[in-house]
């Protein structure tokens, strides 16, 4: 089976929104109120973000040789307040540009894993623009409008990246589903959230499909490059409800994908292509679908924010022209383990990737038309990656979280060695 390469990741996604969304304070920046320009500039409705993350990866078990790699990313972004500078009551303007480099551990030292120990690879070695989009809050804040150049994430599949694993991050759809592009290539959008009552919110995009978007000669283009082949509708349902104040998240999402794809084991004349052989047959729209939870389950009586918090994700794509039909996946967060340090936390996931059944049918079919002595291709099954982090808060802007990951049975096969990385994350918001 091909290997899925690595991924686009949305770690500084994780790292943005969240300094964007917290409360303003010039000690969230590693340069703080730069003589009080940074504070002046809020008030009169400016901010902007400028950040750095690191990924180290070194493989010490599995792959085809030991190697080292860093991916990172710097990102800048900036945010108006359309309210506070022209008095449009409600509205504000939000950008984000992105340069990524570095290299991928699974790509150099062939570790044949489904997805990238680093997840902020992917999308090409320049910049890009990940967000470029008008805001509109309606309604007393509870209907919120966006316009513009988005990522098929963080408005939907709304989980963090702070594992440094792709298949730990908000980006996964991307990596295991076509025509889906996640963080950091975007396209032209529209996206309304709407508040229900206490509990519940209403997501609806609407994404444009332009596979061109994610070539590295069209990552600066405001434009509309050739080649758009349909749409992705996205819908989800959240509730959030508060067990005895421990508050929770449960989401389900849906969409229907109209891009050109192409099947996975029939061809053109719906023959199966193990057997037969010839040109994948063309399919016009593809579905599935993604079940989040998360729950904080022990909460610190004299700091609510330390405690733990478990999480569980199912995503389902489309078995007909996907490698990867579903990952199933849990663990949880850990938040002020310590009393002394709050703002650290320890974190595990654990994951299950299974290879589409048609896929399996499809290489099975072409094995049994060799000859007798002919080697035969591997099969792949389920992969079954983890980690483990420990994330430490050096100051309110500076991050640093070694991680342990491990893979059993990389890119499906029982065959190959299990797959042991150690890894660095670290990020630096300026």
């Amino acid at each position: 089976m091909k290997l899925l390469l690595c991924g686009a990741a949305a770690a500084a996604c994780a790292l943005s929104t969240s300094a964007m969304a917290q409360e303003f304070s010039p000690d969230n920046y590693l340069l703080g109120d730069l003589g009080g320009v940074r504070t002046k500039l809020h008030d009169n409705g400016v901010d902007f973000t400028l950040a750095y993350t690191n990924e180290f990866a070194t493989n010490v078990r599995g792959g085809a040789r030991k190697e080292a790699t860093i991916a990172d990313q710097i990102l800048l972004g900036a945010d108006l307040d359309l309210e506070k500078i022209a008095n449009i009551k409600g509205m504000s303007f939000h950008s984000i540009v992105v340069n990524r480099g570095g290299d991928s551990l699974n790509q150099e030292a062939e570790l044949g894993t489904f997805l990238n120990p680093q997840e902020i690879f992917g999308y090409g070695k320049r910049f890009r623009i990940v967000q470029f989009y008008l805001q509109q809050k309606l309604l007393n804040d509870r209907v919120t409008v966006k316009l513009g150049k988005l990522p098929m994430t963080v408005d939907v599949f709304p989980f963090s990246c702070k594992f440094q694993n792709l298949s730990f991050c908000a980006s996964v759809p991307a990596w295991i589903t076509p025509n889906w592009f996640g963080w950091s290539a975007s396209q032209w959008a529209g996206v309304v959230n709407a508040k229900v009552g206490k509990e519940f919110e209403v997501v609806a995009a609407l994404y444009q499909v332009n596979p061109n978007f994610a070539l590295t000669r069209y990552s600066m283009s405001l434009g509309s490059p050739g080649r758009t082949t349909g749409y992705n509708a996205v819908g989800e349902v959240a509730w959030k409800p508060s067990f005895s104040g421990r508050p929770g998240a449960y989401r389900v999402g849906v969409w229907h994908n109209t891009g050109d794809f192409l099947s996975l084991y029939r061809n053109s004349e719906g023959e199966p292509l193990g057997l037969a052989a010839g040109t994948p047959r063309k399919i016009g729209s593809a579905d599935g679908y993604y079940l989040m939870a998360e729950q904080t389950i022990i909460q610190s009586p004299s700091d609510p924010n330390r405690g733990v918090s478990v999480f569980a994700n199912f995503i389902r794509s489309d078995p007909r022209v996907t490698n990867i039909d579903s990952l199933l996946e849990g663990g949880f967060f850990w938040k002020g383990p310590f009393a002394s340090r709050p703002a650290d936390e320890i974190g595990f996931g654990i994951g299950r990737l299974k290879t589409n059944s048609r896929t399996v049918r499809r290489i099975e079919e072409q094995n049994s038309l060799l000859p007798a002595d002919a080697p035969r291709a591997d099969v792949p099954h389920i992969e079954y990656p983890m980690e483990l982090f420990y994330s430490a808060a050096i100051t309110p802007a500076i991050t640093v979280r070694p991680n342990i990951q491990y893979t059993i049975n990389p890119g499906g096969l029982s065959s190959k060695r299990d797959v042991m990385v150690f890894g660095l994350k670290s990020s630096v918001n300026f």
